[in-house]
C-alpha cells in the first residue's frame, strides 16, 4: 500500500480516535495487508476477499454483495487501496461498504485515475475524485483528490506472467501515475481538518492537482517544450525518409520532395540541438 494511503488512514483515526471493528478490502494475504496497523485490543482487524488467504479473520464475500456474511452498521472503518479498479459493478460496492458502515464511521478508497492495464484476472475501471464522490453519494465527502507520489514513475509492467506489461518506447513504459482517493463518513460527526492540508510530508502529494490552473506553455506565452527523445526518435525516422527518397531521386526523381523533407529534418535538429 502507498505510504500516502498510510498517512491519510491514521490522519483519521487519530484525528476522530477511532477504535473497534476494521475491514480492509482485498488484502489478498498476510505480507501485504494492513492488519498490523490496526493492532488489538484497539481493533479488531479483518479481511474481505473472494477467497481464503493466510490472514486471520478473512470473511469470504463479494464486496458487491454481502448481506449474508455481513450485517448492517458494522465495521468502524473500511479502506480499500487498488482494489476498486477490479470490481465489475462498483456502484454495489459502495452501496454495500456504506452499509456495513456503523453511523460516524469512515471509509477511505484509494483508487486509479491513469496507470497501465493490470488484469488480476480482470481490470475495469479508472476513476476520477468526483465520480468516487458520486458513488459514494449516500455518504458525507470529508475529502477527495489526486495523488501524483507515483507520477512520472518508469513502470513498464514488473509481473513475472506479463499481464502489466506495456509497450517500451523511447520513453521507457507506462509513466503518467494518477491514483485518487475518497474519504467519507456516514452520517454526522466532528470536524476533522483535511489531511490534504495538513503539514505531513505526504500530503504534499495529493495537494499536486492541476485543475483550474493553466499549464498549457502556449496559452502562458512559452514556447511548447518538446522532449529532446521524442524530438531525435523524430529526427531519426525523418532522415530515413531522406535517404529512402535520395536512393529513389537517383533514378526518378525529384529533387524538391528531398529537399522539402531534409528542411523539415534539419528544423528538428536545430530543435534539439544537434
Amino acid at each position: 500500500m502507498r505510504a500516502t494511503t498510510k498517512a491519510l488512514l491514521h490522519h483519521y483515526v487519530d484525528h476522530l480516535d477511532l477504535s473497534g471493528e476494521v475491514l480492509e478490502i482485498g488484502g489478498h494475504r498476510l505480507a501485504s495487508c494492513l492488519i498490523e496497523e490496526f493492532p488489538e485490543p484497539r481493533f479488531r482487524y479483518h479481511d474481505l476477499n473472494l477467497e481464503a488467504s493466510d490472514i486471520p479473520s478473512t470473511i469470504i464475500a463479494d464486496i458487491t454483495g454481502c448481506a449474508d456474511e455481513i450485517e448492517d452498521d458494522r465495521f468502524d472503518l473500511v479502506f480499500s487501496s487498488d482494489v476498486f479498479e477490479h470490481i465489475d459493478r462498483p456502484w454495489l460496492a459502495a452501496e454495500e461498504i456504506s452499509r456495513i458502515l456503523k453511523p460516524g464511521g469512515i471509509a477511505v478508497t484509494h483508487t486509479l485515475f491513469s496507470w497501465r492495464n493490470h488484469p488480476c484476472p480482470i481490470d475495469y475501471w479508472r476513476y476520477s475524485a468526483e465520480c468516487l464522490e458520486f458513488l459514494f453519494s449516500g455518504l458525507q465527502t470529508l475529502e477527495k483528490g489526486y495523488d501524483l507520489s507515483q507520477r512520472r514513475n518508469d513502470q513498464p509492467g514488473f509481473w513475472e506472467s506479463g499481464n502489466d506489461s506495456v509497450p517500451v518506447d523511447g520513453l521507457g513504459g507506462w509513466r503518467e501515475h494518477w491514483s485518487v482517493w475518497h474519504v467519507g463518513r456516514k452520517g454526522d460527526g466532528p470536524d476533522v481538518p483535511a489531511f490534504r492540508e495538513s503539514d505531513h510530508p505526504q500530503a504534499h502529494w495529493l495537494r499536486m492537482d492541476s485543475q483550474g490552473t493553466v499549464t498549457n506553455p502556449k496559452l502562458l506565452g512559452s514556447p511548447a517544450v518538446v522532449p529532446a527523445d521524442d524530438a531525435a526518435r523524430e529526427l531519426r525516422a525523418l532522415r530515413q525518409e531522406v535517404t529512402a527518397l535520395r536512393r529513389q531521386v537517383r533514378h526518378q526523381g525529384p529533387v524538391g520532395a528531398v529537399r522539402r523533407v531534409a528542411g523539415t529534418a534539419r528544423r528538428a535538429a536545430r530543435r534539439v540541438g544537434i
